[in-house]
């Protein structure tokens, strides 16, 4: 499926939403620039909403109360007005905004997904004071490019997903949703466990279904990623792989891979599958995820290469169990660390999908440091669509998220151009369906907010992501300085090379901080941002030594906002001075 530049065009919208728009516009022309921000704001809902569409109301007043001081009523007499409707003429998760003849603001949604997202830009178009509550005035209609707009919460380790206040990762599904997000993928990781009732399995399941609940009920699709050959750590020796060939170091193995060429090995992983299955029945899967390595693999004679041979075969077996469950189904086959170092895993990926493509809907594709060559200059095996995997989370820095914010928009957006570049044409190519974002916390919210938003559009530059967020979640009196301050923490993301601009970094983002509200200067958003700031220029003025009380109050900061005082012994813990 093809990622097509976002336009509105006629055939897109109807003539009557054109005159909307044209009305809008006069109405936004006629309205006095010195108008004072709201005291009292308005949300009317459509008749009989469904429960998504009340939570997008829900969400819209959580904002705006938390942002300023404004109060909400539903009686459609305040300050402002706003009303919140589905409008089928507009595409499928497309929004559009415009204005009532009464001077209500309408913001509609094509579905109710659509919604959300149109909230979301309207909350990121508008404006959050002391004295109130300012509603945006952009007022147009917006499309979707990409179908799949998902993110990945790695539920492992003892990272924020599984370690917060369950209502903490709610209100931060829903807020990832007003970028678009339109998919939440998490994943059990059945080598922590003994079994199915092993009770901190059972306790990992439950905080999944609770939060794959939030995902639906915020207009997400829920996902479910497993290593396609991993098991239970009290899975029999006999039945586990011969480990795979790993010079680089980057398969990865915590010892409880099965071999599927094993025939009671490969029945335990489909009953496990099976099993597995059946805990999400209440909720409902939308997609399930095969994945090759970090965590899987087996490297004996039958199984390797394991990309071309082994995975295949078992991720098909187990894709026919997932359809039976759950009827329409996707499924997405995973390429990570395939060819690292080459092994014939491509090739032998397409042949095998070149004579059986009807088990599988998606093919993913992504790397550690550049975008995989193989699909693009290839083609992508079977003619699927392709999705992609950025990696926002660990790259470059350990602890992952210890030093704050780890904003990405230059690497986000070269990753994208790499994966976006049409090769001279000798066959049919597709640019990105979609992706997952690989993410292990709240550290790299700007990072998800970037990705979201080349989903959307990919054409929209990241900068202009990075300008939108930073009007948004602090002021729009502060989007140069800190938008400047955002690109220098990127450029100094290598804790080695730590340059004298980090001091520009720490001033830049002292100073914004004079202009925002005292919401914007105590939310998780802002602290991450400003720590990540502080602790950069502290490392360049010890020389990269962590020492001193400035340090040691900056990590122990970090560490109670990511909930991560029980982190696992994996890097996700922020740095401890003693």
């Amino acid at each position: 499926m093809k990622c097509l530049p976002q336009v509105t065009t006629l055939d897109q919208i109807t003539r009557a939403w054109m005159m909307h728009l044209i009305v809008s516009s006069l109405l936004a022309c006629a309205l006095p620039l010195s108008a004072a921000p709201a005291k009292s704001i308005s949300i009317l809902l459509p008749p009989k909403s469904s429960k998504v569409v009340e939570h997008a109301g829900q969400i819209l007043s959580r904002q705006i109360t938390r942002r300023c001081k404004s109060s909400i009523t539903n009686n459609g007499v305040a300050d402002v007005n706003i009303e919140l409707a589905i409008d089928p003429q507009l595409s499928a998760e497309g929004y559009g905004i415009t204005t009532t003849p009464a001077g209500a603001t309408r913001i509609m949604g094509g579905d109710e997904r659509g919604l959300i997202y149109g909230v979301g830009k309207f909350l990121r178009t508008s404006r959050f004071d002391v004295e109130g509550f300012t509603p945006g005035t952009w007022f147009r209609v917006s499309t979707p490019a990409c179908p799949v707009r998902g993110v990945y919460f790695a539920t492992h380790f003892n990272n924020f997903y599984e370690a917060a206040p369950l209502e903490e990762v709610r209100e931060y599904v829903d807020e990832l949703a007003l970028w678009g997000v339109n998919h939440l993928q998490v994943t059990f990781p059945r080598w922590h466990f003994t079994g199915f009732e092993d009770p901190a399995a059972q306790k990992a399941l439950e905080r999944l279904k609770q939060i794959m609940r939030s995902a639906k009920l915020a207009g997400m699709k829920a996902t479910l990623l497993i290593a396609a050959n991993d098991d239970f750590k009290s899975t029999p020796v006999e039945f586990l792989r011969v480990p795979v060939p790993d010079p680089l170091k980057r398969r990865g193995d915590f010892g409880v891979n099965l071999c599927p060429s094993n025939p009671k090995a490969h029945a335990l992983l489909l009953k496990d599958w099976a099993r597995l299955l059946d805990e999400f029945t209440d909720i409902g899967l939308n997609a399930v995820e095969f994945w090759p390595y970090d965590e899987g693999g087996c490297g004996c004679t039958n199984c390797w290469p394991w990309g071309a041979r082994g995975f295949p075969n078992l991720s098909r077996d187990l894709s026919r169990i997932a359809r039976d469950k759950f009827p329409g189904i996707k499924v997405i086959l995973s390429t990570w660390t395939f060819d690292t170092p080459p092994a014939g895993e491509w090739e032998g990926l397409a042949r095998f999908i070149a004579m059986d493509r009807n088990w599988v809907d998606y093919i993913q594709a992504d790397s550690h440091e550049d975008f995989p060559r193989y699909p693009i200059e290839h083609g992508v095996p079977g003619g699927l669509p392709l999705l992609n995997f950025p990696e926002i989370s660990m790259w470059g820095q350990s602890p992952w998220g210890g030093y704050g914010a780890n904003p990405l928009p230059d690497r986000l957006q070269r990753l994208w151009n790499q994966a976006r570049k049409k090769p001279a044409g000798r066959f049919p190519y597709s640019a990105l369906s979609g992706g997952f974002p690989y993410s292990e916390g709240i550290y790299e919210d700007i990072n998800k907010a970037v990705c979201a938003q080349l989903y959307w559009d990919g054409n929209r530059p990241t900068i202009e992501t990075i300008r939108e967020y930073v009007a948004f979640e602090f002021s729009p009196d502060v989007v140069d300085a800190v938008t400047k301050a955002v690109m220098l923490l990127e450029s100094n993301h290598d804790r080695k090379k730590i340059g004298s601009s980090a001091q520009d970094a720490f001033l830049l983002l002292e100073d914004s901080e004079q202009k925002m509200t005292p919401q914007a200067r105590k939310s998780w958003r802002w602290r991450i941002l400003y720590l990540r700031a502080l602790i950069d220029r502290e490392l360049l003025e010890t020389k990269g030594r962590l020492q001193g009380e400035t340090l040691k109050r900056a990590f122990q900061e970090l560490t109670t906002i990511y909930h991560a005082e029980q982190a696992h012994s994996m890097p996700i813990h922020p740095p401890v001075i003693k």
